[in-house]
């Protein structure tokens, strides 16, 4: 089974653009704080699952990978989100104001979250436009086909408006120190990443092959960015192997 972990802003209708078919993508935002989904979401995994983590799912995916690493048999992160104990990244970061909102100011990112929810209900494609200010001229050529249009408008919504409560957990639970989970990753690790995303520099898939105990297999994307890698990389999804 393909279990697919949704990034921030984002949700289930992202694992769409991986043209994979059966994934099990559930929305995060909406089963459990963020918190505590892994811890709970481990339980229900066996030795067969192929965990997928995208963007700051990858942090989901990894921590379910490290709790009960007998259920988990494989792991593919696309354009992961690394953690930021782990380098300098926030200066090339997109969302850099965001993240040090969050670790700075909660309550001014929850104030923040708000305001953006009630944008997408009444302009949802100036919010976008907005979120995707700084991204190259791949992304934007991605945005303006329909269905990742709509994918992309889907994400916004489940985050902004329908869970913002989440959404703002999910933040605030990335830019904590989560690196102690990396130790504990022992299964099958491979890593797509686009060569010029702007949301999470390359150097944090390099971060991550360095702080994995065994390492993971590095894809790197020339010219790919975020969502672009996401639809564009294909990853070979091929049957996990269990744990030794």
């Amino acid at each position: 089974m393909i279990y697919f972990c949704h990034g921030a802003p984002g949700g289930p209708a992202d694992a769409s653009l991986l043209s994979i078919q059966g994934v099990v993508a559930p929305n995060l935002f909406a089963a459990a704080p963020l918190a505590q989904f892994d811890v709970d979401t481990a339980d229900e995994l066996d030795g067969s699952v192929h965990l997928v983590g995208f963007s700051i799912g990858a942090m989901v995916a990894l921590r379910l990978a490290a709790s009960r690493p007998e259920r988990v048999g494989k792991v593919t992160l696309i354009s992961p989100a690394a953690p930021l104990a782990l380098g300098d990244f926030l200066p090339d970061m997109a969302g850099a104001s965001v993240f040090k909102m969050a670790m700075r100011a909660p309550a001014a990112l929850r104030a923040l979250t708000g305001l953006q929810g009630l944008g997408v209900k009444i302009a949802p494609d100036f919010v976008l436009n907005r979120l995707f200010a700084k991204a190259g001229e791949q992304e934007r050529r991605l945005m303006a086909e329909p269905e990742v249009h709509r994918v992309l408008r889907a994400g916004l919504r489940n985050s902004l408006r329908d869970h913002p409560t989440a959404y703002v957990q999910a933040v605030c639970a990335y830019v904590g120190d989560w690196s102690g989970a990396l130790p504990k990753v022992t299964c099958p690790v491979e890593i797509w990443h686009g060569e010029a995303d702007t949301w999470a520099p390359i150097a944090m898939a390099e971060a991550l092959v360095a702080a994995l105990p065994y390492g993971a297999v590095l894809h790197r994307v020339h010219g790919g960015e975020h969502y672009s890698t996401l639809v564009s990389s294909r990853p070979h999804f091929e049957p996990p192997t269990h744990n030794q």
